[in-house]
Parts: C-alpha cells; sequence; structure tokens
C-alpha cells in the first residue's frame, strides 16, 4: 500500500483539488496519513495570490529533504497556481521534487501521472534496500501510463472526517477573464470555463447522500458561470441545486461586483431554507481612482447599491469582504474612502491585505513612492476598526435563538458552530452533535465568537 500526504496552501479552489486528488488516490487503494514521515507520496497543491504564501511554500518543500534521507523513493510533487508559472526554477531548486503540475493543466493528466507513479513506488517498495537503490538510479518515476479508471473530477471532493461536519467543496468553473491588475488567477488557472451544470447536481446530490451538511460552490468569479450545454446562469444552477432533497446548507464564493445581479439574491430569498444569507463581496478599495487602477470595471457607487440590494432582499445577511491596502498610487484621501465605506457598509468580516506585487500582472510596473510604513500603519488601524465594528455587528445576535451547524470539538472543550452567516459560535454539548443543525441561544457575544446554548 502507498501512503500519502497532501499539504494545501490557499483558497477553497485548493482544497477542492486536493479533495478530488485525494478520493483519486485512495480509490487506487492508497492510503491517506497525517504526517510527512508516515508518506510515500507528498504532494504539495499551491497558492500564488500573494508573495508570502509563495515564500512558505518555498520553506516547506526545503524541510522535506529530510525525509528523503531514510526513503529514497518518497516521491514530492508541486502542483497547483505556483506549479503554473514557476515549474522550473522549482525543479531546478530543490532536487527532492520529482514532478511539477500547474493549475492550468488538464486534471486528467495530472491523474494520468499519479496513477504511474503509485505503481512505480508500490514496485520499488516491493524490493530490497539494493534493489530499490539500483532502481532508483536508473529509472524516473514519471511515466506516462493512462488510468483507464478516470475518478479525478475536476468539480473537486468530499471531505469527511468522522469528527469534523462533512464539507463538500464544488468547483463550478475554473479561470478567470477579468485581470485585474493585481491578480496572477488568469496567468496560473488560465481563461474562464464554466462545468456542466447536470454534472455539478450529480456531485450535490452524491454528496448530499453520503451526509455532507454544507455546500459550498466554488468560482473566481461564480456570478459569471455559464452552463455550456444550456446557458444556464448562476441564478438558475442556485435554484436547481436548492431544489435538490436533503437538509443542507449551500455557500458560494466568490461572486465579482461587476456580474452581480438581483436575480442571484432573488433566488436566495426564495431558497432561503438551503441558500445561506452569506456574501463575500470583495470591495477591494474604497477609491474609484484605485479600483479604475485594479482594472476592477466598477464603481463605489455601484458596489453600494449592490449592498442596498442584499440589504433589501436578504436583511438578515451577513457581508464580508476583501480590501488590498497600500495599491500602488493609494494616497491618504485613497485609503479614507476605503474607511468611510467600511463605516458605511459595516461588514460582518474583512480580509484585509497589503498589496503584494506579483510577476505578470500589469500592477507589478506601477510605481508606488508609499513607504512601507505607512502601509502597515492603515492596515493596523483599518483592521482594530474593523474589530470594532465585528463586536458591534455581533451584539445584535445576543437573546436571539439562531439555528446553527455544528463543526467539530476544539481543544478547549467547547463545541465549534457556524451560523448560516459563517459567524464562529461556541457551545457546550456531545460529540453526537458533530454535522448536525442546532438551535442556539446566544448569550454573548465578541468580536470573533458568538456563544451560546443549545437548546431542547
Amino acid at each position: 500500500m502507498v501512503n500519502f500526504f497532501i499539504k494545501t496552501y490557499g483558497c477553497q479552489a485548493n482544497v477542492a483539488d486536493s479533495q478530488a486528488i485525494s478520493n483519486y488516490l485512495q480509490n487506487l487503494g492508497c492510503c491517506r496519513v497525517e504526517k510527512e514521515k508516515h508518506a510515500d507520496l507528498i504532494l504539495i497543491n499551491t497558492c500564488a495570490i500573494r508573495e508570502k504564501a509563495e515564500q512558505k511554500v518555498f520553506s516547506y518543500i526545503g524541510e522535506l529533504a529530510e525525509f528523503k534521507v531514510n526513503k529514497k523513493y518518497l516521491q514530492v510533487g508541486v502542483i497547483g497556481c505556483i506549479a503554473s508559472y514557476r515549474k522550473k526554477e522549482i525543479l531546478n531548486r530543490f532536487d527532492n521534487v520529482r514532478f511539477v503540475f500547474g493549475a492550468k493543466e488538464d486534471l486528467y493528466k495530472l491523474q494520468s501521472l499519479l496513477h504511474d507513479i503509485i505503481l512505480k513506488i508500490e514496485t520499488i517498495k516491493s524490493l530490497s534496500s539494493r534493489e530499490q537503490n539500483l532502481l532508483i538510479k536508473r529509472k524516473s518515476l514519471t511515466g506516462s501510463q493512462i488510468a483507464d479508471d478516470k475518478k479525478i473530477l475536476h468539480l473537486g471532493g468530499f471531505k469527511n472526517h468522522t469528527k469534523e461536519v462533512k464539507q463538500s467543496f464544488i468547483n463550478i468553473m475554473t479561470g478567470c477573464n477579468n485581470y485585474c491588475s493585481y491578480c496572477i488567477v488568469p496567468f496560473t488557472r488560465g481563461r474562464e470555463s464554466s462545468y456542466s451544470l447536470d454534472e455539478i447536481l450529480d456531485r450535490v446530490k452524491r454528496d448530499v447522500e453520503l451526509g455532507a451538511k454544507d455546500i459550498t460552490l466554488l468560482g473566481q468569479n461564480v456570478n459569471s458561470y455559464k452552463d455550456p450545454q444550456s446557458n444556464a446562469n448562476f441564478s438558475k444552477l442556485l435554484e436547481k441545486v436548492a431544489q435538490i432533497k436533503g437538509d443542507f446548507w449551500v455557500k458560494f464564493v466568490s461572486p465579482h461586483p461587476k456580474d452581480m445581479t438581483k436575480d442571484v439574491l432573488e433566488i436566495m430569498a426564495q431558497y432561503s431554507d438551503k441558500l445561506c444569507s452569506y456574501i463575500h463581496h470583495p470591495l477591494q478599495s474604497g477609491s474609484n481612482k484605485i479600483l479604475q487602477a485594479m482594472n476592477r470595471t466598477y464603481t463605489v457607487e455601484k458596489y453600494l447599491e449592490q449592498i442596498d440590494w442584499i440589504r433589501e432582499l436578504l436583511p438578515n445577511a451577513t457581508i464580508s469582504t476583501d480590501i488590498i491596502i497600500g495599491f500602488p498610487g493609494e494616497t491618504e484621501i485613497d485609503y479614507q474612502k476605503t474607511v468611510d465605506v467600511l463605516e458605511s457598509v459595516k461588514f460582518d468580516n474583512v480580509y484585509s491585505f497589503i498589496y503584494s506585487p506579483r510577476k505578470y500582472t500589469k500592477a507589478a510596473l506601477f510605481k508606488d513612492k508609499c513607504p512601507i510604513d505607512v502601509k502597515l500603519e492603515r492596515l493596523k488601524k483599518l483592521q482594530q476598526r474593523q474589530v470594532d465594528i465585528c463586536k458591534e455587528q455581533n451584539n445584535r445576535y445576543v437573546g436571539k435563538i439562531i439555528k446553527c451547524l455544528v463543526e467539530k470539538r476544539l481543544t478547549n472543550g467547547k463545541l465549534l458552530a457556524r451560523t448560516e452567516g459563517n459567524i464562529r459560535v461556541l457551545i457546550s454539548g456531545n460529540d453526537d452533535k458533530i454535522n448536525k443543525f442546532v438551535q442556539v441561544k446566544i448569550e454573548n457575544a465578541g468580536a470573533v465568537n458568538l456563544i451560546g446554548s443549545i437548546i431542547v
């Protein structure tokens, strides 16, 4: 038996890819292990969205060299977004990496590669140490044999741990056509391509039958989804998913403000028992000047109009966003405009970062005169203010009874649950509540967590 370990960096699309690969390898009879030292095959699924993510990956690859000493047949593969554009560098820099496979490449080719590698690892493991050394010296472990059983699915996979909520991350599309000036995704994942509506629905049905309670539909720009056969749009997909029988929640990430339409919100309101009132709506900047430089193709005014749509059609909606601080050309006035939007909308959660220049993107060529200490100070102030806003927003739940999905047991002994709006809730209870919906009375609230008790 071949043991494998997968290390995943980055977004939920990467999580879905890792799950699909894990499912495929397990269908081949392999065993997924929790520690690198027990693995015969280590896969690193990479993210290139920020420079810091790349640094973490390279550091991690270097750390794996020690495992090769006592297990010379150990195979290390780098896949995902960084692998899409730094393949030669990775192979030249790290002797312990045997193959690199980019996010833009056909997953069925990766399936073929993995199938061949598994067969050869099995062969080598059956030999004596002397025979292993001779074979490793003579042969490469990257062949081209095609697997007959195509069980890698581009849609993603099913996460099923016995003591955690059963989650399903399903890719409805891949790639992006927007070419935001700061974003490397179009270069790592390619042009936008939607998957079949019927295939997506089949995957949701299958995972619900397996016990999934939390379904997340994934795409770089979900609201530009279009079924290749029928041209059905994203709102139609949501409607079809919501009509599937079963007790489960559905979320999606992420929409793009330039493509947000009211029909999506209307469907969410119509099927509120399944479609969670949670929208991650990336702002990036509150300055029209900066949005134009980012090539975001919408204005702050248009964005705020969409927020009004959400508040009107989904009055209890939780809204989160992304904000980039210190984009080239950002002045104190531009930054203050972002703060103004923060104060106006009062997001339930904000993912904020300092701008990170990425190779190949247009913004990497922009002149940036803003000192790093100024950027850090702006980020610090914005995040401090958002902590207060989060607490204010969470206080509105105190005294209310809310439906929650119990996820897992935390190290502090509490159960972690989440509202449909993705807000953390700490409760007491037995493990038999995990992966179940419960009614929780909220007794206290902080910036990060709600605290409550299960109502019997």
